[in-house]
């Protein structure tokens, strides 16, 4: 086994289709979770009285998801942006739903610049947004998290 080198959790970047350069805070929650079928009952009892079970994967119970943080730049909209395309116009946002599906990585870096993992996220789109908490004696800077959704996340390193 070769030397093991611990990834800092301090050096990431996360872009998406047309969203880069941006400042990054955070990138928490990268999770998806199965579901199985199956296993709920046995499927039937054999010679001997064995019972007979099976257990298959079942898709997953939602899709999966990622939560960034960023800080707010003065005119930068791109990430809120991106949330109002895909709202119903019912609700405020652009009804283009399906135009406005992304796909992007996350990817972390080693203490020499290079990359060493990185995850890929297909067709995402923003379901959940908040705003910053404003307070007059912060010392903190603005920033603004959105929870993304998407139909596929895969780690290619």
């Amino acid at each position: 086994m070769g030397e093991l080198k611990p990834i800092p959790s301090s050096r990431f970047y996360c872009e998406f289709d047309g969203i880069t350069e941006k400042m990054v805070k955070s990138v928490t929650e990268v999770s998806f979770t199965g579901q199985t079928s199956g296993h709920e009952k046995p499927l039937a009892s054999t010679k001997g009285g064995k019972t007979q079970w099976q257990t298959t994967s079942g898709g997953f119970e939602e899709n999966p998801n990622v939560t960034i943080e960023v800080y707010l730049a003065e005119g930068d909209m791109d990430f809120y942006n991106w949330m109002k395309g895909t709202m119903p116009k019912s609700e405020g946002g652009d009804g283009k739903w399906k135009d406005h599906r992304k796909n992007g990585s996350i990817v972390a870096y080693d203490s020499e610049d290079e990359e060493v993992l990185r995850w890929n996220l297909t067709n995402a789109w923003i379901k959940s947004y908040k705003g910053p908490d404003l307070s007059a004696d912060s010392k903190d800077l603005a920033a603004e998290t959105f929870e993304i959704v998407c139909e596929e996340i895969q780690r290619a390193k």
